[in-house]
């Protein structure tokens, strides 16, 4: 076979892939959940394998159940804990009269819409602040956003239910046995680089293990560093709390956006949750004291909680991240920017194993 006819052939093969991949999309986003959920499981099989009583063992099967349950519990009880909150929340706000806040906001921000007309003359003479708050809110509350996702009630049960019965049946599997990941994938390597592969799957194994274990505290210590800042020091309700919280611990999984989507989303919340409250806050001093934990909040992540995770984890310069991250972004949107950066680690450990006579190659990865 000639160098351009194997080409051809390694091209076919790679674009039968990529079909295969895209047609059975739902099963292989079931299974790369699975893998995370071992990854973020290791270290809990690992303390649980390593327990001896006199000589007696824990069995693998066992520590694998153990530790999908908790698993589970942890899961089931985040989501049965912030659904409520939520939905008292949903309840309050599609109740608020938005033309009396409207109103209210329109005094104080009445210098501000002048001088934005003065800088920005061809700006249409109707625009103002607080319209676009009103309309951002009015999109959030319409629960006609909620319909198109549950126009087939049946159908989203079963799907549902059937996800989450193959996460929960691989997710044990890969727990129990840490070798079928990779043995799954080892079927489509060649034997000659099957050495190679093996070990670019255990360094991978390595380091997601440790990122997404550190993005899991991470979060945890976001959501309430940021719940005791919005309670405490800005007034904010508990459950509005927790709930502005816990959605700026999740966001921030995405880096350098996250953050900030976060902390508008929970500036412009914080504020609607003190006129639903029937209070006239003072909007500067409010929105300044909102703005001050999540940025306070963020400081600590990006000085203390981020330097730990990445660079430890995956190994990677901060710039190299960020372009990552907004390539990532351009390409899939949100979903690309939250899997950008194990999938740049994934891809930087191949290269290291296979490509490392390149000059590139050794620059990107002369910190693994």
């Amino acid at each position: 076979m000639n160098n351009l006819s194997k080409y051809i052939f390694i091209c076919a093969i790679t674009a039968a892939i990529l079909f295969v991949a895209w047609y059975f999309s739902n099963i292989l986003t079931c299974i790369l959940i699975s893998a995370v959920l071992a990854l973020v499981g290791h270290p809990v099989m690992e303390f649980l394998t390593s327990l001896r009583i006199g000589k007696i063992k824990m069995p693998v099967s066992i520590a694998a159940l153990i530790t999908l349950v908790a698993i589970a519990g942890i899961l089931s009880g985040v989501i049965l804990f912030i659904i409520p909150l939520l939905g008292k929340i949903v309840s309050e706000m599609s109740a608020l009269n938005l033309e009396e806040i409207n109103s209210k906001l329109a005094i104080p921000l009445q210098d501000i819409n002048i001088k934005l007309h003065e800088l920005f003359p061809t700006m249409d003479k109707g625009f103002t602040i607080e319209q676009m708050l009103m309309e951002k809110i009015r999109a959030i509350f319409s629960f006609s956003l909620f319909t198109d996702a549950f126009n087939s009630v049946t159908s989203f049960i079963i799907n549902t239910f059937v996800s989450i019965f193959t996460i929960v049946f691989v997710t044990f599997f890969f727990l129990k046995d840490n070798s079928t990941f990779p043995n799954m994938i080892l079927i489509f390597v060649p034997d000659k680089y099957e050495e190679n592969t093996r070990r670019a799957i255990s360094s991978i194994n390595a380091l997601l293990i440790r990122y997404f274990t550190g993005i899991s505290i991470e979060a945890i210590f976001i959501t309430i560093i940021n719940t005791l800042g919005l309670h405490l020091i800005c007034g904010v309700s508990f459950q509005m709390s927790v709930v502005l919280a816990f959605l700026s611990g999740v966001l921030n999984v995405i880096p350098y956006i996250g953050p900030l989507t976060a902390g508008a989303f929970g500036t412009i919340m914080g504020i609607i949750s003190f006129y639903s409250s029937g209070t006239d806050p003072n909007l500067a001093v409010e929105t300044l004291k909102l703005i001050c934990v999540f940025t306070a909040t963020h400081l600590v992540d990006v000085f203390i909680f981020q330097p730990y995770i990445y660079s430890n984890s995956v190994k990677a310069h901060p710039l190299e991240i960020f372009l990552v991250i907004l390539i990532a972004g351009n390409v899939a949107g949100i979903t690309g920017m939250l899997i950008a950066i194990p999938a740049y680690t994934v891809v930087r450990v191949i290269a290291k194993e296979f490509f490392s006579n390149f000059k590139l190659v050794k620059k990107l990865t002369d910190k693994m």
